[in-house]
């Protein structure tokens, strides 16, 4: 009889690891799904308008698989970036490059490929501002009906979205997952499913998965198809370089090891290959790529163009404004701009040598420096986008989990940089009186000061601190350790 009772107890109590993750399952689809459709909603009011993003995007995948000339069926202005360019902003043309190396005395086979690469044909026309990978995403969404492309598109960036949200769950905590889906809604409503930026965000936070397990081939093999899918994630290379030396430091492998530089070697030939392959379609474009970021003047959402305005107010210095690099920036600067250009710069790499010597004296860990360095790189800049903000969600909520006050700081950080976009943006029907909106700088500059203030935060309570925090291992499944223990 109790062997029975015993069979019996056995045999109900098994389906309830099962039902708890069911329900567990059930619960993440709900939140990804709710996630997803109000991400939607907040791009909603972009789709099937020709001067948005995705859009653009669309032009760049036709131009590049069809040529340029393709782009004449699009609605009119829909492909002006492309048709007509901005004549302020300088382009490299392959005719005109051809012809300079010819002058140079560049020789005459390498004068005809460079001069061949006409943008009219087929796979020769690139997009100026983006590295050469994103083609791969702009040209999913051309499975749909041309009219339905942008819808495509935000059904492709919500499946990206999903996946993060999967990876914070299964490698970090479903707190972190949960606090991603807040950031998400909260501060890239306008944005997240209208631009391609949750890529190289899901390919970072991917790297820094693996470099927790230490597995650092596939970590900087990661890191690289992000860095070639946008550019920024390039300035995370030496944090995890520096990460990556700790660890084999304590192993104790030699310094001339070829094992020891090998992750460094594959982020090397990854980026070469990719962008060979981009110079082999267009140098012309290839080089607008590297050369655009550094010609933009200042956006007026950036931490510069706050103080800035500062300054003007104090001095009652008027400000023009105008849309050129496809933003919204400051076109007379005062003189005392080079004094904020400068206190940029040094703040860019006192803050990045700090952070760095905070890693390497082992009071933060991988994913903090990564954080703590697109923080800073977010702040000195001259140019702060909206969609800056997904760089780092993913990021945030890895590192400050479901802490209370992470959840409300960052939360802040997010609904005053949706109330800047779209919400101020659209009060006006002309894009260059936006900053003349008497809530647009004040706003931007509470927003600014509360992100200085955050990292100014960070920076100090990790001063503090002994040793990096614990929470930022690896999650550890605790019904895989339970079984384990009743075996």
């Amino acid at each position: 009889m109790d062997v029975k009772t015993q069979e019996t107890d056995n045999t109900t109590s098994q389906p309830k690891p099962i039902r708890k993750r069911s329900i567990t399952l059930l619960l993440d689809a709900a939140i990804v799904l709710v996630m997803c459709g109000l991400l939607y909603y907040g791009a909603s009011w972009q789709i099937f308008k020709i001067y948005t993003d995705a859009a653009k995007y669309q032009c760049y995948a036709v131009a590049f698989l069809q040529g340029v000339p393709a782009l004449h069926s699009f609605p009119e202005h829909q492909c002006d970036n492309i048709l007509h360019p901005d004549p302020t902003i300088p382009i490299i043309n392959n005719v005109a490059l051809a012809e300079k190396m010819q002058h140079m005395g560049i020789p005459q086979p390498l004068v005809q490929f460079v001069a061949a690469q006409s943008p009219d044909t087929p796979f020769h026309a690139l997009p100026r501002e983006y590295p050469f990978l994103n083609l791969l995403p702009f040209s999913l969404a051309l499975l749909a009906p041309f009219y339905w492309y942008q819808v495509a598109f935000a059904v492709v960036m919500a499946l990206v979205a999903a996946i993060i949200y999967g990876v914070l769950a299964r490698f970090r905590s479903r707190g972190a997952a949960i606090a991603f889906a807040l950031y998400l809604v909260t501060g890239c409503w306008g944005t997240a499913l209208g631009r391609f930026d949750l890529l190289p965000s899901a390919l970072t936070l991917i790297a820094i998965v693996c470099a927790t397990r230490k597995r650092w081939n596939w970590a900087f093999l990661w890191l690289a198809l992000g860095t070639m899918v946008k550019f920024y994630p390039a300035i995370l290379l030496p944090p995890f370089l520096l990460a990556q030396q700790m660890e084999l430091h304590k192993t104790g492998m030699k310094w001339i090891n070829w094992r020891r530089w090998q992750p460094l070697g594959l982020f090397a030939v990854v980026c070469v290959v990719i962008m060979g392959v981009s110079l082999l379609l267009s140098v012309g474009s290839t080089i607008d790529q590297i050369r655009y970021f550094g010609d933009r003047p200042v956006q007026v959402e950036s931490f510069s163009a706050s103080l800035i305005w500062i300054i003007s107010v104090l001095t009652h210095h008027p400000l023009v404004y105008g849309k050129t690099f496809g933003s919204l920036n400051i076109l007379n600067v005062p003189s005392l701009a080079s004094k904020v250009s400068l206190l940029g710069t040094l703040l860019l790499g006192g803050g990045l040598l700090y952070t760095y010597w905070l890693q390497w004296r082992g009071k933060i860990q991988l994913a903090t420096t990564a954080l703590l360095t697109l923080l800073i790189v977010m702040v000195t800049g001259k140019v702060f986008s909206p969609q800056y903000l997904i760089w780092v969600a993913p990021l945030v909520a890895y590192v400050g989990r479901a802490d209370l006050k992470w959840l409300i700081s960052w939360s802040a950080v997010g609904l005053l940089t949706t109330w800047i976009y779209p919400n101020i943006y659209i009060m006006t029907p002309r894009l260059s009186d936006v900053p003349l909106l008497p809530v647009f700088f004040p706003v931007t500059t509470v927003r600014n000061f509360l992100l200085f203030g955050f990292i100014l935060a960070l920076l100090i309570y990790y001063t503090r601190t002994k040793r990096a925090d614990t929470t930022e291992r690896p999650a550890v499944d605790e019904q895989a350790v339970q079984v384990s223990v009743s075996q």
